[in-house]
């Protein structure tokens, strides 16, 4: 093949393709920050906010578990923001620390739980009708979504680890709004019906999203 031959080839194969915008993770973060922000914002306007946030501050408790479920979901939505980016060897698992740091809740509210006796028990389980839960899962859903469009135009080289990825933020994401919403400063129950959205979704992102997710 002459060297006409080969450039012949190259415009041939070159001459339909069209330049592709660029990705970038700021563009990305902002759709996460408008599904996390804008779920939230709605669900208090529709269900009004904690009580005690009109005095500025969560007791010590729910601020403490508010701020960690919030870090696992930031690191988890940026890993997922990363594996929608071109590039060999990116290190994604930043994300596995912040969770592994969330695992302090429930091994905390075990102690809490068996040392306070019935009365923990009492208090986890008073008013809880799934409420909690069921919104956590609905208020994550914007984030979860921002996160597979994101993704599913980057098409990730692990869709599976990607799905638990996604879930994982999605979770986080809904359990720090139903904090704003839920007046519970119970670490018991703050970690069976907050924090278990996390789970929750994760698992679900784990099932589900991965045949959507593969190139």
């Amino acid at each position: 093949m002459n060297d006409a031959s080969i450039d012949d080839l190259i415009d041939g194969l070159a001459g339909d393709l069209k330049p592709v915008r660029p990705r970038r993770v700021a563009r990305g973060s902002l759709w996460v920050a408008a599904g996390w922000l804008g779920v939230g914002a709605a669900l208090v306007a529709l269900f009004g906010a904690r009580h005690d946030l009109a005095e500025g501050a969560m007791p010590p408790v729910s601020m403490l578990t508010f701020w960690l479920i919030a870090a696992a979901g930031i690191a988890a939505a940026w890993s997922a923001l990363r594996m929608g980016l071109p590039g060999v060897g990116r290190d994604y698992g930043g994300w596995r620390w912040a969770v592994g740091a969330l695992l302090a809740l429930p091994f905390a509210a075990l102690f809490v739980f068996f040392g306070g006796g019935h009365a923990a028990a009492e208090t986890a389980h008073r008013g809880f009708d799934g409420q909690c839960l069921v919104q956590g899962v609905v208020a994550g859903l914007g984030v979860g979504a921002a996160l597979f469009l994101w993704l599913r135009a980057g098409a990730p080289t692990s869709p599976t680890r990607a799905g638990w990825v996604i879930g994982i933020a999605a979770g986080a994401a809904g359990a720090t709004i139903i904090a704003l919403l839920c007046s519970s400063d119970d670490l018991v129950h703050i970690t069976l019906w907050h924090a278990s959205a996390v789970p929750v979704l994760g698992i679900a992102g784990r099932l589900l999203l991965p045949r959507f997710l593969r190139w």
